[in-house]
């Protein structure tokens, strides 16, 4: 289990000139970080700068150190959350330790409430200190051209603290900038530390240098063989690489050393969902409901997970009555984006466009409601009820709603400077350009949008379209091999794999996609 908390244009059809520029910036602020990790590797004799926490309360500031330890390399997350509460108890004026307890809590209101308190007392801290709060402020309200440069900052003054070292990598692993948190981690020369190299092991696996990915799992087995967290890091890797027996050997593994490490437990049902057996994966989730009392966004996760076994079966009844618990669930524990999350997957599972579109409206009121979450994280959910919309538009044919969606969704990427909601406009202008038969046009928004199902499926086909069967095989390896237990995948790639295997079986647009093995 990785330590995490519990994803433009002037006309409709063309690039964002905006977006470009934004990239274009935000390619270049994460370069000046390189610039500055060769000159300060080329200072080797210059002492280690070790990032501040300043309190008032030297037992305040033990109880962060000691809960950023248990957090970090023995992932005891609720244990971590439990300690640093006390710790800002001890000294409420302790901005940091609000900050911490802001990015590890698995309770979104209080995420929102501790955010708060750290920006609200950074008066306290020093300027290394309230640098951080004001780049979470700012990735926390979509102000990525402002947060980077801080960001950039904070690694550049203390490139071999571990703290900041966790900090920067885990925020561009979220952000997707995978190559990037990997040149800071093997900078900072760090080789000592186990949480550093189990976050480290899923960045490899997510750029799919499993070869990496592994080397980091030994060495993190190695490092704590008594601990059930290597065991279940090593599970997950293994699945994203396809090795389902060998994940599910893990998991159990995890499970014998502690046998209350409730992630291995619901890892194992994820496994069997992703491996096809769906019975199986719903007795494995069961086991772990029954057994364990989990967190709200743990709770949600894996009911949602549950659900998704029915889409792999085809049961889209069996899906919706399985998903409208979570979202009733969700709303009366004021989670809005979680209630908008769980309506969004109810349109995308919806057979009946009428029905979707209902369910997406369900899903719009709730974002909108903004109960207990960060105002980054309703913009993002936002962003993907849309492009859910232009899809259930272009279903039933409704070209103005189709334009008028789209226009939202680009209108929406510009002004929040979110590469997640970049990515949702790209994903909905790349589907309609391929719906007009603009393969061109459309492969140059798809490319951006590469790890969705939806995009790459319609990537591969418009490949085979313009007659690039190179790119359209490699798309398709890709999507084969996608091993992630969302909804996405379960509405994607099980089809798309059988396409490729019996083409008799295909619908016209996956059989334009696959290619035969």
């Amino acid at each position: 289990m990785i330590c995490k908390k519990s994803v433009y244009r002037k006309s409709i059809f063309i690039k964002p000139i905006f977006i470009t520029m934004i990239s274009a910036i935000c390619v270049s602020l994460f370069s000046a970080v390189a610039m500055a990790e060769e000159t300060a590797s080329a200072a080797s004799n210059t002492p280690i700068a070790v990032f501040p926490l300043t309190t008032k309360s030297p037992e305040a500031r033990r109880l962060v150190e000691e809960a950023l330890d248990l957090y970090l390399d023995k992932v005891e997350q609720e244990q971590a959350n439990n300690i640093l509460r006390k710790a800002v108890q001890v000294d409420p004026d302790f901005a940091m330790g609000h900050e911490f307890l802001a990015q590890i809590s698995l309770d979104s209101a209080e995420q929102v409430v501790e955010q708060q308190k750290a920006f609200t007392t950074r008066s306290h801290a020093t300027n290394s200190e309230q640098l951080v709060i004001e780049w979470y402020q700012d990735a926390a309200d979509h102000k990525l051209i402002s947060a980077i440069p801080k960001m950039n900052d904070v690694v550049n003054q203390y490139p071999h603290d571990k703290w900041v070292v966790w900090m920067t990598t885990w925020w561009l692993f979220q952000q997707s900038q995978f190559e990037r948190a990997s040149a800071i981690y093997e900078n900072s020369g760090i080789t000592d530390s186990p949480g550093l190299i189990n976050n480290m092991g899923y960045n490899y696996a997510a750029l799919r240098q499993f070869d990496k990915a592994f080397a980091m799992m030994d060495k993190y087995v190695a490092l704590l063989p008594n601990d059930s967290n290597p065991q279940d890091s090593y599970a997950e890797i293994l699945r994203m690489a396809g090795r389902f027996n060998q994940s599910i050997e893990h998991y159990r593994a995890a499970l014998v050393i502690n046998p209350e490490f409730y992630s291995s437990q619901f890892g194992i049902a994820d496994t069997y969902s992703l491996m096809g057996d769906q019975v199986q994966a719903r007795k494995e989730y069961e086991i772990g409901f029954k057994k364990f009392t989990l967190p709200e966004l743990q709770q949600i996760l894996w009911n949602t997970r549950e659900a998704t076994t029915y889409v792999r079966e085809g049961d889209y009844d069996g899906a919706e009555h399985a998903f409208q618990p979570i979202a009733d669930y969700s709303h009366t524990r004021h989670n809005s984006q979680a209630e908008a999350d769980t309506y969004r997957q109810m349109a995308m599972c919806e057979q009946n466009p009428k029905q979707a579109l209902a369910y997406l409206d369900k899903a719009e009121a709730a974002a909108q409601e903004g109960q207990n979450a960060l105002k980054i994280a309703l913009t993002q959910e936002m962003a993907q009820i849309l492009r859910a919309r232009v899809e259930v538009a272009l279903k039933m044919g409704n070209k103005q709603m189709v334009n008028s969606t789209l226009a939202r969704l680009s209108e929406m990427a510009e002004s929040s400077n979110d590469k997640l909601s970049e990515l949702a406009y790209h994903g909905a202008a790349g589907e309609v350009l391929f719906s007009e038969r603009k393969y061109d046009e459309a492969i140059s928004h798809l490319e951006e949008d590469n790890s969705n199902p939806f995009s790459l499926k319609l990537l591969a086909a418009a490949y085979q379209k313009i007659g690039y069967s190179a790119g359209a095989k490699r798309t398709n390896d890709t999507l084969t091999n996608l091993n992630d237990p969302t909804l996405e995948q379960a509405l994607v790639v099980p089809a798309f794999r059988k396409c490729s295997d019996t083409p008799s079986s295909c619908t016209t647009n996956t059989k334009s996609a696959a290619l035969k093995k």
